[in-house]
């Protein structure tokens, strides 16, 4: 198969991204040669700077490995590796964040579905201790962030679909990166209240059960910090008229 050619504007993204669905679509595997970068100029109808850029964005990446007078090779790609957080943060702004939320939802309570379905005891004893961290952590005042995360992300892992896993941890670590401030007391315990409620209907094996409560605790969470998120700005608003000489 050939790749098409593209327009001028961010070109060597567009290449980058060409591959990869190429990649994912199952047209190069593992160990396959990338065309030469004279072919890939030729098919592309871009420069051969371009190309070059689109390889080094590839290599960061983790899909492909250049090797000096050689050529350019797939490597072994996993879903981590398509969906690096650290990577496409930086193209994520506050406008955002809401389809980060709405994207949040359209997946995870389908995953914990098959959460109910898979888990074994052993996983859900794993995070009841995780909860009980999750407690002490916030009865001794240290942050709570990461093991709140880590209860979402430890039920995605027990539907044993890597795919959906990637694209959950992804979701989260961005909206974690793009958290407003620390959340107030009352909600760290709500929230806490909540996964030890979420948990007991995947102990119970509900997968209707959870995946409603799930989608209600998303959309909760999400109201509560865009109502924070309000006030703030109000009174930084406050603030500067009241800073404002007259």
């Amino acid at each position: 198969m050939k790749l098409a050619p593209i327009e001028k504007s961010t070109t060597a993204h567009k290449a980058a991204d060409q591959i990869i669905k190429l990649i994912l679509q199952g047209v190069w595997k593992p160990g396959d040669q990338l065309p030469s970068e004279r072919e890939m100029v030729e098919q592309l109808s871009v420069g051969r700077s371009t190309v070059r850029e689109a390889l080094q964005i590839l290599s960061t990446l983790n899909v492909v490995q250049i090797v000096p007078g050689q050529g350019s090779f797939i490597k072994n790609v996993g879903a981590d590796d398509l969906f690096r957080p650290d990577l496409i943060s930086l193209l994520i702004n506050d406008a955002a964040v809401l389809d980060l939320i709405e994207a949040r939802e359209m997946i995870e309570p389908q995953t914990i579905r098959y959460t109910c379905l898979r888990i074994s005891n052993d996983q859900i004893a794993a995070i009841e201790r995780l909860l009980d961290g999750h407690e002490e952590a916030l009865k001794a005042g240290r942050d709570v962030a990461e093991p709140a995360m880590r209860f979402h992300i430890m039920l995605a892992e027990a539907s044993g679909n890597p795919v959906s896993l990637a694209f959950i941890r992804s979701i989260l670590e961005l909206l974690q990166a793009h958290r407003w401030r620390d959340n107030p007391e009352e909600f760290k315990q709500r929230e806490l209240r909540e996964h030890r409620e979420l948990l007991s209907l995947v102990r119970m094996r509900d997968g209707d059960a959870a995946a409603a409560y799930l989608v209600r605790h998303i959309v909760d969470s999400a109201m509560i910090d865009a109502s924070d998120r309000k006030g703030q700005n109000a009174r930084r608003t406050t603030l500067d008229t009241t800073d404002t000489p007259s």
